[in-house]
């Protein structure tokens, strides 16, 4: 990609929720967040393992739209060519509603519940203080 897609708010409100939830002691109370590490954990191994088409059905619509960038049916190319670095393992995972946050070793990972299946919503995001995560692919 030749430039960085424009960073919206939803980053920063899901750490803002997050740290909130954190602070208040209630991430024992999230139900979901071992699934949406498993769903950040698996997209993690198809990249590493060249499957791109299977990392494709783990983003959320609008994910795979953002990422297509009007080249509808080039999501797997797309994720090949950014070439993501291996995340690592899981740091940790947190939900909250239909939202989630998984922090690997090398990567946030933002999802979303779409139905009863988390998808993701932006990968390769690294925190920058206060300001927004800086993602390198971010749907809505």
């Amino acid at each position: 990609m030749d430039h960085k897609p424009h960073r919206r708010s939803g980053p920063r409100v899901l750490a803002g929720v997050a740290l909130a939830l954190s602070l208040a002691g209630c991430s024992s109370l999230n139900p979901g967040t071992a699934e949406a590490a498993d769903v950040a954990s698996r997209f993690h191994a198809d990249l590493a393992s060249g499957d791109f088409q299977a990392a494709c059905t783990l983003l959320a619509p609008g994910t795979v739209e953002k990422l297509e960038d009007g080249a509808a049916g080039s999501c797997a190319r797309k994720l090949a060519d950014l070439g993501l670095p291996g995340a690592g393992g899981v740091r940790s995972s947190q939900a909250y509603g239909s939202n989630a946050q998984v922090q690997l070793e090398a990567d946030t990972v933002f999802l979303t519940l779409s139905g009863r299946h988390w998808k993701i919503t932006a990968i390769g995001c690294t925190p920058r203080g206060e300001k927004p995560y800086d993602c390198e692919v971010e749907g809505n």
